[in-house]
This record gives C-alpha cells, sequence and structure tokens, in this order.
C-alpha cells in the first residue's frame, strides 16, 4: 500500500498480558494495520515491536505502557517502566528501545492514552474533561483535565483507592499491597473468586448473580470519589469487566444514592447515563480500541508539535 503524502503514524499499546502495534494513516481512527504479541521477556517483546514499526515509515510513534512509569520528560528514567510487580519488567527503559527509530516519540501510561483517545475520538460531545476507567485484570483511570492528561508528582493510581465494604461482601481481597483496595475487591479476579470461577468464565455469570450488586457498589463510589475530586464532564468505563452491560445501570444508581443529593448538577442527577458512560470503542463491531487510537492520537499530537 502506498502511503506517499500521507501522514504515517505508529501507536504501541503495552499490556501486561498483550502489546498491540498500530499503523493509522493521516487521523487515529484510519487505522489500516494492527498486529498483537504476548508481553513475555522486556528484549524479545519490544523488539518483536521494534520490527514492526520499522518496516513502516512512520512520522512519529505514541506509546502507552502498563505501571508504574516515569512520564516526567526532565528525568533520568523519563519512558522507563519502574516499580512494576511484573516480573523482568522492573526499570525497563521503554522509549529507549525506539530511538532508532528517529521519529518524535509520546509516552504515556496505557490508561491515560485511552482517555486521549476518548477526549478526541470518543463522540462525547463539547467536553474539556473526562476520565476513562478501565476495569479487568486491573483497574486503572486515564484522566483528562482541561484537553490534557493530568500527571503531577507522578500518574493517577485510582485503582488503589480505599473504599467502604458492601454489606454482604466478606470476600478478603486480593492486593498484595492493600488487601481491599478498589482493584483487591472488583477487579476480574475478585469477581470470579467470589462465583469460584476462573476470570476467563466470567460471562458464564448469570446478571442475576448478586455479585454483579457487589461490582456495581465499588465502581460507583470510584465514579462518586472521580465526580467529587476531579469533576470531570464525563466518565467512561471500559475493560472486560465492564462488557456486562447491567452493571451501567446500578453503577449510575448506586452513585446517585452515594452522592445523597450533595452534588445538584442535572448531568449527574437528571442526565446520569449521559455522565457515566460505555465507550463507542469497546462495541461488537469495532474494529479498533481507545487505547489504540489514545496512542495513535499521542502520535499526531507529537508530530504536529515537532514541526512547530
Amino acid at each position: 500500500m502506498s502511503t506517499k503524502g500521507q501522514l504515517v503514524l505508529g501507536g504501541l499499546e503495552l499490556g501486561g498480558t498483550t502489546i498491540k502495534c498500530a499503523i493509522a494513516l493521516d487521523h487515529p481512527t484510519n487505522v489500516i494495520v494492527q498486529k498483537s504479541f504476548p508481553t513475555n521477556d522486556p528484549d524479545s517483546t519490544l523488539n518483536q515491536a521494534y520490527k514492526f514499526f520499522e518496516g513502516y515509515k512512520i512520522a512519529s510513534l505514541g506509546v502507552g505502557s502498563f505501571g508504574p512509569v516515569d512520564l516526567n520528560p526532565r528525568s533520568k528514567t523519563y519512558g522507563f517502566i519502574t516499580s512494576t510487580p511484573k516480573s523482568g519488567w522492573q526499570d525497563c527503559d521503554v522509549l529507549g528501545r525506539f530511538k532508532k527509530l528517529g521519529v518524535p516519540t509520546g509516552f504515556q501510561t496505557d490508561v491515560n492514552a485511552a482517555a486521549m483517545g476518548e477526549y478526541a475520538h470518543g463522540n462525547h460531545g463539547a467536553i474539556d474533561s473526562c476520565v476513562y476507567v478501565t476495569v479487568g485484570t486491573g483497574i486503572g483511570a486515564g484522566i483528562i483535565i482541561n484537553g490534557q492528561p493530568l500527571s503531577g508528582l507522578m500518574h493517577p493510581e485510582a485503582g488503589h483507592i480505599l473504599v467502604a465494604r458492601h454489606p454482604q461482601d466478606a470476600y478478603a481481597g486480593h492486593c498484595p499491597f492493600h488487601k481491599d483496595c478498589l482493584e483487591g475487591l472488583a477487579n476480574a479476579r475478585a469477581v470470579a473468586d467470589r462465583c469460584n470461577v476462573h476470570p476467563s468464565a466470567l460471562s458464564s455469570i448469570p446478571d442475576s448473580h448478586p455479585v454483579w450488586d457487589i461490582e456495581a457498589f465499588y465502581l460507583a463510589q470510584l465514579c462518586s470519589s472521580l465526580a467529587m475530586t476531579v469533576s470531570p464532564h464525563v466518565i467512561i468505563l471500559g475493560g472486560g469487566v465492564l462488557k456486562r452491560s447491567i452493571l451501567f445501570p446500578k453503577i449510575r444508581t448506586t452513585l446517585v444514592k452515594l452522592l445523597n443529593g450533595y452534588l445538584r448538577v442535572p448531568r449527574i442527577i437528571d442526565e446520569t447515563d449521559k455522565f457515566v458512560v460505555s465507550s463507542r470503542f469497546e462495541v461488537e463491531d469495532s474494529k479498533t480500541s481507545a487505547g489504540c487510537v489514545g496512542v495513535l492520537e499521542l502520535a499526531r499530537q507529537v508530530a504536529s508539535r515537532s514541526k512547530l
């Protein structure tokens, strides 16, 4: 395929289980090639990704990675995965592996990249803030404020906030750091453990099972905390667990109950279905994902800045 005269964007989603490489032409949603590899050791995994991008004349590259990562451009370890529990990946220089491509490269957390994709291309209307939450093997939140990903001393780790326990929940929690933080109580493994199934078998749990009320209770607390701290225009919920569509009305109803009239904002009280939403990229016929579009949007932004 000829790409002469077109802006060729490269995007890399580096996940703890799988990495995804993508190429788009001119626009982050115009994805022409996608390829996935298992996340093994850093050398073999990142070499596969490098060889993929080496085969295209990309103008720029956007990378979204599992973490924790160093996002400070002034830091000596900018572009590194730092203290991850994933074996072999501690203190890994991700960005450095792609310097030989000789193109402008942007680096973000995987969830911040997904939030960038939702903010720019998720069809959420005229907004300048949003939060993208993924609930799967882990729980993470990417936050966009005034059109920019939020990071301060480090990036947000909303999956590890402490939450009040559901009165009928006897599950101990399994986070190795906090035990019963949000991730320890509400990720895919926590749902599966309560039902004595493997996380890959979540689809076998019926909608009527009380575990979904427990799950909604915890995710509604996250939405409540986000509403009262970062005050986003919209919260997008994604990831494998949120493929269970009955969770959305349960989360919205519980959110309103938790707020108890304190935030008298019509979008939250009367239009909760517009405040807590699913991702347009996570429907059955979608050919891409918020994360993929997000890393390509990051590539578009760094390409644009390099021309200034």
